[in-house]
Parts: C-alpha cells; sequence; structure tokens
C-alpha cells in the first residue's frame, strides 16, 4: 500500500497520491474481516472527496457480504456514539484536522477506537492480497440502508438539560465541518442566542484545525455582536478552540481546564487522565478538588486507554482542544465540552472566564533524522536524572514550567513542548532545547 501515515487514530492522506482507492478498499475489507459484524455503520466528514471514498468503502463491504448503514456527513463523536449504542463497528472518512486535500479512515469497534494489534491487521497487506476477490462470509448478503437519525444530538441535549443555555450569545465558527449537523441545534435547543459563520458544508474559509488557526473572524465577530463566547471546530467535529467574550482565542489547554473545573465538582470520583503535554493547569485544578491526575502518552487513543486502566470518566488533551467523558463517549467530544461552558456562562456570566488558572506553552518542532534524534535525546536524559520518559522526555524546568522534546514515531521530525507563566519565558525554553537536540543530533 502507499505512503499513507496510519496510527490507531486513522489512516490519512492525500487521495489519489499518498492515499489511492486501492488502498482504501484493501483496509475496508481488511477491517470487515476483523470485526466478523454483519453490519458497519458509515459516516463521514464534509470534504469533497468523501463521497467517493464512502462509495468505495460501501462497495468494497458489499462485496464481502457486509451491510453499510450509511449516516452520511455526521461528527466522529455521533458516530462514536451511534457504533457504541448499537453495538457495531464503524468507519468513518475523515482526515480529522488536517487540510482539505488530505482525507482517510477513522475505524471504530462497539464505540471505541481501535488498538495497535487491530490497526496492525488493518494494514497488513499480506491479508490485503488474500482478499482481493472479494469472497463473501458464507450464508451473508450485504445491502445498504440509510442510517436512522442520530440518536447524539438529542442525548447531549437532554444532559445539558432544557434552557440550560437561555441568554448565552455564542458564535459558532463551523468552517463547512462537520459539526454543522450538531452544534448550532444542540446549542439552539439550549436556549442560546447564535450567530454563524462557516456554515456552508465542505467550504473552509480558514485553516482545518482551530488549534492552528489565529480564528480572527471569530475573534472580530464575538466582540461585534457582543457575544459571550465563541466556538470553533475542526472539519470532523472532535476539536473544539473557545474564544472569550473579548475576542481572545484561548488554547485547548485553557478550554480543557474550564470544562473539567466545571464538570469535576458534579461527581465524586475526581481522578483525570490527560497526555503528558497537556498543560499543569489541570494538576492544579484537579488537587484543589481533591482529586488525581494521570499522565499518559500522547495521543487520544492512550489518554483513553489508561482512562479505562484507572477508572477515570473525565480526561483529554490539551494539544487538541479535547475533553472525553468515557461515561458518554470514548473519543474527544466538542459538543460535551461546549455544552459544559454554555453552562457555566449562563449561570455565573463572563466572570467564568477569569476563574481559570492558565499557562502559555509554545510548540516548536525541527525536521531531523529519527537515529540521531534518539542519540540526542539520549544525551539530554543523562544529563537531566530528573526527567520523565513516559513519552518522550519531559524536564521540569521550576515548580512552574517544564519542556517536553518527543520524536515523531512516523516521521524525521522532533516537537519540542514548553510551558511557564509567560508566553516569553516558554518560547524561550522551548528554543533553547530545540537547538539542544540540533546541536547533540
Amino acid at each position: 500500500m502507499t505512503g499513507a501515515v496510519a496510527s490507531i487514530s486513522g489512516i490519512r492522506g492525500v487521495f489519489n497520491d499518498s492515499l489511492l482507492s486501492a488502498d482504501i478498499a484493501g483496509y475496508a475489507a481488511n477491517f470487515a474481516s476483523l470485526v466478523q459484524s454483519e453490519r458497519i455503520l458509515l459516516g463521514r466528514d464534509t470534504r469533497s472527496t468523501g463521497d467517493l471514498i464512502s462509495r468505495v468503502v460501501t462497495g468494497t463491504l458489499l462485496s464481502r457480504g457486509v451491510s453499510v448503514v450509511d449516516y452520511g456527513i455526521l461528527s466522529t463523536p455521533a458516530l462514536f456514539r451511534e457504533s457504541r449504542r448499537s453495538s457495531a463497528p464503524a468507519l468513518m472518512i475523515t482526515a480529522s484536522h488536517n487540510e482539505p486535500e488530505w482525507n482517510g479512515m477513522k475505524f471504530v469497534i462497539d464505540g471505541r477506537g481501535i488498538v495497535h494489534p487491530e490497526l496492525e491487521s488493518i494494514l497488513d497487506e499480506r491479508t490485503s492480497a488474500t482478499r482481493k476477490e472479494g469472497k463473501k462470509r458464507v450464508g451473508s448478503t450485504g445491502s445498504i440502508s440509510l442510517g436512522p437519525e442520530p440518536a447524539y444530538n438529542g442525548e447531549v441535549e437532554h444532559m445539558a438539560g432544557a434552557a440550560s443555555g437561555e441568554g448565552v450569545k455564542v458564535v459558532l465558527d463551523l468552517n463547512g465541518g462537520a459539526a454543522i449537523p450538531h452544534a448550532a441545534p444542540i446549542l439552539r435547543a439550549m436556549g442560546c442566542t447564535l450567530t454563524v459563520i462557516g456554515g456552508t458544508p465542505g467550504v473552509f474559509p480558514r485553516r482545518v484545525d482551530p488549534t492552528a488557526d489565529p480564528l480572527e473572524v471569530l475573534s472580530r465577530t464575538v466582540k461585534e455582536k457582543g457575544a459571550d463566547v465563541g466556538f470553533a471546530f475542526d472539519c470532523d467535529g472532535d476539536r473544539l478552540v473557545l474564544v472569550d467574550s473579548d475576542g481572545r482565542k484561548r488554547s485547548g489547554d485553557y478550554m480543557l481546564t474550564l470544562a473539567l473545573q466545571e464538570l469535576l465538582p458534579t461527581v465524586e470520583d475526581r481522578s483525570v487522565v490527560v497526555s503528558v503535554d497537556t498543560t499543569q493547569a489541570i494538576d492544579e485544578v484537579v488537587s484543589g478538588l481533591g482529586g488525581k491526575v494521570h499522565r499518559s502518552k500522547v495521543g487520544e487513543a492512550n489518554v483513553i486507554s489508561a482512562m479505562t486502566e484507572v477508572g477515570a470518566r473525565f480526561g483529554g488533551e490539551g494539544s487538541s482542544g479535547g475533553l472525553i467523558d468515557r461515561d458518554f463517549n470514548s473519543c474527544r467530544d466538542s459538543m460535551l465540552a461546549a455544552v459544559t461552558i454554555v453552562r457555566a456562562l449562563r449561570t455565573r456570566g463572563r466572570r467564568v472566564f477569569g476563574k481559570v488558572m492558565s499557562y502559555n506553552q509554545v510548540r516548536l518542532k525541527a525536521e531531523i533524522e529519527r537515529r540521531r534524534a534518539a542519540v540526542a535525546i539520549r544525551k539530554l536524559q543523562r544529563e537531566h536524572p530528573e526527567a520523565q520518559t513516559l513519552d518522550g522526555l519531559k524536564i521540569p524546568i521550576s515548580s512552574r514550567s517544564w519542556v517536553l522534546i518527543r520524536p515523531s514515531g512516523t516521521e524525521d521530525v522532533v516537537r519540542v513542548s514548553a510551558e511557564a507563566i509567560s508566553e516569553k519565558e516558554a518560547a524561550k525554553i522551548a528554543r533553547t532545547y530545540l537547538n539542544a537536540v540540533k546541536k547533540l543530533a
């Protein structure tokens, strides 16, 4: 198969370049063989290639004797929820936060993402080669049907509560993505007053990843409308970034800290799992509420795996603007975060923004051959025996600052993340350690 990027978070590539129709058919056939289910749920985001890839996947599954329940355009969290509710595997056609020319596939088994052995089975070219004839399972006949109306919107509305957002002014930056069928209906049902920008499916006025875009139009609209908050989503609707009432874009770490600060007092078990690169503000909030923070390797699937292991209900990753409520969904869920923040604004007003402990993070990267990067990191580890090695090398700088050096597992890239009270200090730390890695490599 070609040079698509593959991980337990999904397979992604530029369609008809690093990701070909033949590859897609092979991955779909391998997934069908892996799950051995009579039906597979299918959804997609709003990219222009999504319909074509959907047809390739559907044809492949039908040829294998697998029935396809096609939900069309919906968010990744909504499809995860449908998979969980119906105990059926699902396949989401999306490249998540990658730019529009990319597309790919996310694999879901009974409401959870796949793990590494399952990914290896899906990627196995030898397995694909034996399935080119598309043999059906004995006695099976595949069919295609349109998915029913997803229960997701109604369930989130019920969790939020009637009129729980009454009077809250919200600007939604949907950026043409799969949050379109969900965000506005849910928030309107809560009683919010909405202004929507980017509401045309498949038209992307800004970068797909809201964490990487300055969100200038959203910030300006929030100020012009006198709104309480602005929300920006990525293409498949699982990432969320907020803009506060002053039009200031806040980080994913800030959003996650605010959401957890609101949610934890409502539960008895206040254990939380976050990735190793998530802000230490989470530790301060959780410990202040009598809870405990557990750290996982970077990556949504790693966070969820650790949540399952320790029995934590809540978790997330600051870098991706992701909140996870394992009682509802085994994936990050932008709408759960959004309704949590809206409810806080409804009860306490805009002052909630000033009650969140906040640090500054700077993330840099450099192209360094992986073998050389590994050598440099080992040298740094010897210089810093106090460093943590859960995922890369995390070095405490002071009680309120740290730096994390992580080599990519798939590219010749080293990523350096630093956190401190001020952005200037975080930038200085990040540059210092990136230069050190380059020198040692």
